[in-house]
């Protein structure tokens, strides 16, 4: 059996209920027709379903001019025949940060650097982590810090800058494994701080924090 609705859309293509709006509540533009009608759900007095897709737009979180994609789909159970269901948009922070260098001594004081994983080259203008005000750090490339994510490992070395880097005030001419407040110096007057985030208490692979 058919049951009637007060769902109709207004001149510019706006979903709206006529039994609470005399003109569209979004552009105030009037009614330009009928929404599809809806039949009843399995029999349920009262629950009904719509025939058909609607799809359309809809205000996000009171955002002047700003839209998403919503699905009016068969099987709601609104006392207005129909449910929005929100089309997913894509997925952020596909490169989470995996642990920081935090600068405690030198031009950049109290700075913090975060470390990705895969390899992460430091430079003083060009790089993936760009420690300015050193003039002995080289524009890019000076050294590299790296994260293993199948072995839970930072590794820290050299890469193409001319002048030495340390860890933990020893020099390293090659990569080495590095763990958390280890110290790193690089350039004339900078000490950075490692601190990792990945490790057997927490990892972005699982995303479950350990015990």
């Amino acid at each position: 059996m058919e049951a009637k609705t007060t769902m109709t859309y207004c001149t510019n293509g706006h979903p709206f209920d006529t039994a609470k709006y005399k003109v569209c509540p979004r552009c105030g533009a009037k009614s330009a027709g009928s929404a599809p009608s809806v039949e009843s759900n399995g029999g349920v007095p009262g629950v009904t379903e719509p025939i058909g897709g609607m799809t359309g737009t809809e205000p996000i979180g009171g955002v002047p001019g700003a839209t998403e994609s919503i699905t009016f789909a068969p099987g709601g159970r609104t006392g207005e025949g129909f449910v929005e269901t929100e089309i997913a948009g894509p997925v952020g922070g596909s490169d989470p940060v995996v642990g920081w260098l935090v600068c405690i001594k030198g031009p950049n004081y109290g700075e913090d650097y975060r470390i990705h994983a895969g390899y992460n080259y430091i430079g003083r203008t060009t790089g993936d982590i760009c420690i300015h005000g050193d003039d002995q750090i080289s524009r890019e490339s000076h050294a590299m810090i790296a994260f293993d994510s199948s072995e839970l490992a930072y590794y820290f070395g050299p890469a193409g800058g001319r002048n030495l880097v340390k860890v933990n005030n020893k020099t390293v001419l090659n990569t080495v494994e590095i763990h958390a407040y280890d110290t790193i110096s690089i350039g004339s007057a900078t000490t950075l701080i490692f601190v990792p985030l990945c490790c057997e208490k927490f990892n972005w692979e699982t995303g479950e924090q350990g015990k």
